[in-house]
């Protein structure tokens, strides 16, 4: 999915930046005409080293955290960990270093971050850590969407064929152009799947855990002050 995201970006004139733990990444995009390749910048980083790529996320428009692991059917502790490490707390650290990046009006205007939260935060998964870990970080985005001086996106995404999923039915391809074009739209929850309960149950479920995180949750007075927005913003 984050190679497919990156073609379809690219197509709409964004610059690349490959963010992978890959030690030996090989990260290309085919031009339109497909003779030849767009170079990547590719930045390696490691779990619970995030802070490290701080200063480069200052010139990133929108970051999109694709990145995920299942472990399937296991529930000993070293899965239940590696799981919330994974799709959860390494998750929430990125959004909570790139919000520091958002500093002025302009940036407000200009950054977005899209998270793919995947539609396991409503429907089941047949793999209850992955269920588990996913629908954490999508409540915490929730959560964390009542602040946020800058847009966040959800992709709410059905089974498409990947290394987590090979048995997918959409094709990644067709994924990407879906959520550009919804985004485009300026969609924030952006729900691409072939199952027509998700489409009711998502908004369903986001509505009211909206509405109980602003009841019974406040802003911090330790949190710094959000960059001022001039007259029309929102």
């Amino acid at each position: 999915m984050g190679r497919a995201l990156a073609t379809e970006l690219s197509k709409q004139g964004a610059r690349i930046i490959a963010l992978t733990t890959s030690p030996n990444p090989n990260f290309q995009i085919a031009d339109s005409d497909n003779q030849s390749n767009q170079a990547v910048e590719v930045l390696t980083w490691q779990l619970g080293h995030e802070t490290e790529l701080r200063d480069r996320l200052q010139k990133v428009d929108i970051l999109i955290l694709n990145h995920g692991v299942n472990v399937l059917g296991a529930r000993d502790s070293t899965s239940i960990y590696k799981s919330y490490e994974v799709n959860t707390f390494s998750v929430f650290r990125w959004i909570d270093l790139f919000l520091e990046t958002v500093t002025d009006a302009q940036a407000v205007r200009a950054k977005e971050i899209w998270v793919n939260t995947s539609e396991a935060e409503v429907n089941p998964a047949f793999s209850p850590l992955y269920e588990l870990s996913k629908r954490a970080i999508g409540d915490l985005l929730t959560l964390r969407r009542l602040d946020a001086p800058c847009k966040i996106r959800k992709l709410i995404l059905g089974p498409f064929k990947s290394d987590l999923n090979p048995y997918g039915v959409m094709s990644a391809d067709f994924v990407a152009w879906a959520i550009v074009a919804l985004a485009n739209l300026g969609l924030r929850d952006i729900i691409v799947t072939i199952n027509p309960i998700t489409f009711i149950a998502y908004p369903f479920k986001e509505f009211w855990r909206s509405l109980y995180f602003r009841a019974f949750s406040r802003v911090s007075k330790n949190d710094p002050p959000q960059p001022p927005l001039k007259r029309g913003e929102n």
